[in-house]
């Protein structure tokens, strides 16, 4: 889990299970509680361990926090069923996976090529646009620093519309795909975990960059189809995640996952 530092994970973990009768024990003095957003929402400078407010977009070649403390990230972490229409800066979504990038390369150095997950995005779901879709493409990894990716994009894709149904109508989905060999062995078995552990790291990358989201373990062999057949390519979708910027507060009906 690369937004925590490991020598939080005891103590905040601890906090964090505390029954709810228990504020004292949930919250330290210098912390707001859950439903107390003022503070967190005045945080303005992107530091190694500050986590990046909502109202503070992502420059360009800033790599997120990966100690964000652990109460903060289980606080903010719910799976958002409403968003705005905002559309998410290009600059974020590469932030956001390069991280997850580069976690599964740490997780799996010597995992098969063919199980490396795949992140193909579906912008326009919300209505407000042409439905389109792009592919992130990450970089090689330097010493020190996360690649950087970029965007190709494979224009108009009508078809993908009735994903708003089916998941939720989001600015962006991002459907995690991955190159299968074999159907019911190894190298499918690996990629499930891959695609799964990339979308939950994306998703708290989102999190601490102030978004939110919602992951959707279901494969689709419908998407599978449609992604195919316009990119031309044997990636098969394994797992979705939705991104925006939540419609609403987090205690206003919000569901943690």
């Amino acid at each position: 889990m690369p937004l925590i530092n490991e020598t939080d994970l005891w103590p905040r973990t601890k906090r964090a299970l505390v029954p709810a009768d228990s504020p004292d024990e949930r919250t330290s003095p210098d912390r707001p509680s859950a439903q107390d957003t003022s503070r967190t929402a005045q945080r303005t400078p992107i530091s190694e361990n500050t986590p990046i407010p909502q109202s503070t977009p992502i420059p360009e070649n800033t790599a997120i926090s990966q100690s964000s403390a652990l109460h903060d990230v289980l606080t903010a972490r719910r799976s958002v069923r409403r968003f705005r229409e905002d559309s998410v800066p290009d600059t974020d979504l590469a932030a956001i996976l390069s991280l997850a990038t580069s976690t599964d390369r740490q997780m799996w150095p010597h995992g098969a090529v063919q199980s490396t997950p795949q992140a193909w995005l579906v912008s326009g779901l919300t209505g407000t646009s042409e439905v389109r879709l792009r592919r992130y493409a990450p970089g090689q990894d330097m010493a020190g620093e996360r690649p950087a990716g970029e965007f190709t994009d494979h224009g108009d894709c009508a078809v993908l519309a009735p994903l708003a149904k089916r998941y939720v109508p989001a600015p962006v989905a991002v459907l995690i795909c991955a190159e299968i060999t074999d159907s019911g062995g190894a190298n499918y078995t690996q990629a499930l975990l891959r695609a799964s552990a990339f979308g939950y790291n994306a998703w708290l990358a989102a999190v601490a960059a102030g978004l939110g989201g919602s992951v959707h373990g279901r494969s689709s062999s419908e998407v599978t189809r449609i992604v195919r057949r316009h990119t031309s390519t044997p990636a098969r979708h394994l797992f979705t995640l939705v991104l925006g910027h939540p419609a609403e507060a987090p205690d206003s009906g919000l569901d943690r996952e």
